[in-house]
């Protein structure tokens, strides 16, 4: 009976279980002969199987285990060897203070993209040495991708269990035909009965990917495993809502053709150059280490905590007009910041302009600060009522340009009916010097007429010039459509899709920080769309007063293959008051 303190095969002291299932279980054991810690597994063989198929088993679990001996990975934990105690095979392995992934996405549920990236880029270097060693891993989940813990271990990825037990791992068929475990993350050719390979575990890490990004599987989760065969086997699944810059390599990797499906070199680069952005080497994201809990911790709940910063810049300004007390601290701080409203130094210089009529407000208006501690609040009425005192000053002012303009136009004509006067008196007819008259008379009857000329323009001219500029910007406004409707929002949303593929510059100044925020980096955007040759916008469909709107979209990537998809589209508006596209989901 396996138990603590037994031995395995003379040589390996079990000290205490680490976990297990109705495979098998793996322990913690020390290496007696070389004096380390190592991990052990016993591979069970499966219940009610006849002697030759237990000899069959026990023969293949065997033959792999060697195989994966020769493994040497910096991501993969190494197997050092494969014994055989009483009958029963047993897998030696590193041992990694670690949590799997399984447990970390059930205690954070999802993942950051960069992050989701980086580990898969890991995991898929470990996966091109197990296939280049001619191993298949068959069971590629969550569950068998450690993350490391401890001084020594923090954040160090390694996958494990790679295809020891050929399709016995998590999902094992009986000869009864019952399968045993859950094949959420198998490929649907492996849940139709082929045989699994290369292609099959780019899909299971595409699988894994995606529970990372969405909390759950590409196919969901159910309890009968049958049913979940069958979802698995029609290949059917939503497409993922989360994955950012990661959704087009992912949807490669789920392909449910085995053939489409990226190799695993492939997706390697892929999710490593997604993952290393702009500011890191590619070669940097492929030996880093990937501390789960404090980056979940920064990155999760920001939006939570950015909140708690703002409640007390909603407190101060209610604490003047609840508590006159807390007003009178607070009251410097606004005296500082706004010396422009607390300092009129105007109000002071008002009351000259009316010394005659209001006479005794003036005095009472300075008499009242005094007593009050706030005295940064007096100014302020103060400053109300300076407005209300300078009009009657222009008003005035207006009066005695008016009289003297009437004055001028009254000594005008005067003088003009002076000199008509004086040639009524010289003989000569007053109707002569209208227009037709001889040269003779226009230098004295043209002096008047300039005056009056000169006094009669400025009214007229002054009013019809200022109308005049409106006029000219006022054509400009209706040039585009109107700030709101379904028309800007259609207008802004042909005009990003125009520029792409070809010009993702161009297209990246008119996204909004959400959409920005999800992709990363200018050049992750472009590096998206490389992939495509060609981009189709349909009709668009948006209403008056929303900055939502759908639109169905047919991409066609570089190898020639078509995609239609059905896209919901938010927009936000700039600060310069352009639509932006903040969000851009496939539904």
């Amino acid at each position: 009976m396996t138990a603590p303190g037994s031995r395995v095969a003379g040589r390996y002291l079990l000290r205490s279980r680490l976990g297990g299932g109705a495979m098998g279980a793996v322990w913690l054991a020390r290496d007696e002969l070389l004096g380390r810690e190592v991990a052990v597994k016993q591979v069970l063989i499966p219940v009610g199987s006849d002697p030759e198929a237990t000899a069959g088993h026990r023969e293949a679990a065997m033959r792999e285990g060697r195989i994966a001996a020769r493994l040497t990975h910096p991501h993969a934990v190494s197997v050092y060897d494969m014994v055989d105690d009483g009958g029963t095979p047993w897998l030696v392995m590193e041992y990694l203070p670690s949590r799997s992934l399984a447990q970390v996405l059930a205690d954070r549920g999802t993942l950051p993209v960069q992050q989701v990236a980086q580990i898969g880029a890991q995991v898929a270097d470990a996966l091109i040495a197990v296939h280049a060693a001619g191993v298949i891993h068959r069971d590629v989940k969550p569950g068998n991708i450690l993350i490391g813990e401890g001084e020594r271990s923090d954040g160090l990825v390694k996958i494990t269990d790679f295809g020891i037990s050929r399709a016995r791992g998590d999902v094992s068929l009986t000869q009864t035909g019952v399968v045993k475990g859950t094949p959420a993350y198998l490929a649907p050719e492996v849940a139709r009965g082929q045989e699994p390979d290369e292609a099959s575990d780019v899909f299971s890490l595409g699988a894994t990917v995606y529970a990372c990004l969405e909390g759950t599987p590409p196919f969901g989760m159910t309890e009968n495993p049958l049913e979940m065969l069958y979802r698995v086997a029609g290949g059917d699944f939503q497409r993922p809502r989360n994955a950012g810059t990661l959704t087009r390599p992912l949807m490669r990797m789920l392909h449910n053709d085995p053939a489409k499906r990226p190799s695993m070199t492939e997706v390697r680069d892929q999710l490593a150059q997604l993952a290393a952005g702009r500011d890191r080497d590619v070669t940097e994201v492929l030996t880093a280490r990937t501390p789960i809990a404090p980056t979940l911790t920064e990155v999760r709940p920001v939006g939570g905590r950015v909140l708690p910063a703002v409640p007390p810049t909603t407190e101060q300004p209610a604490a003047p007009a609840e508590a006159p007390a807390e007003a009178a601290a607070a009251a410097p701080a606004r005296t500082a910041v706004d010396p422009a409203a607390v300092d009129p130094v105007p109000v002071v210089a008002a009351p000259p302009v009316l010394p005659a009529e209001p006479t005794a407000p003036t005095p009472e208006v300075p008499a009242a600060p005094p007593p009050r501690a706030p005295a940064g609040r007096e100014p302020r009425p103060a400053a109300v009522r300076e407005p209300v005192a300078p009009p009657p000053p222009p008003t005035r002012r207006r009066g005695r340009r008016l009289a003297v303009l009437a004055a001028l136009l009254v000594a005008g004509l005067l003088a003009a009916l002076v000199v008509w006067q004086l040639g009524r008196a010289d003989g000569r007819t007053p109707s002569a010097g209208a227009s037709s008259s001889a040269p003779a008379s226009s230098s004295s009857s043209p002096t008047p007429t300039a005056e009056e000329t000169t006094s009669a323009p400025p009214p007229a001219t002054t009013p019809s010039t200022p109308p005049s500029t409106p006029e000219t910007t006022t054509p400009t406004t209706p040039a585009g459509p109107a700030p709101g409707s379904a028309a800007e929002v259609e207008q802004a949303i042909t005009g990003y899709y125009a520029l792409l593929p070809g010009n993702p510059e161009q297209a990246w100044a008119l996204t909004g920080p959400r959409l920005r925020a999800e992709i990363g980096s200018l050049e992750d955007y472009i590096g998206f769309w490389q992939d495509f040759s060609a981009v189709t916008l349909g009709p668009v469909s948006a209403q008056d007063g929303s900055l939502v709107a759908t639109a169905p979209v047919t991409f066609v990537d570089t190898d020639g293959e078509v995609e239609d998809e059905q896209h919901e589209i938010s927009l936000v508006r700039g600060q310069d008051g352009r639509l932006l596209i903040d969000y851009d989901l496939a539904v």
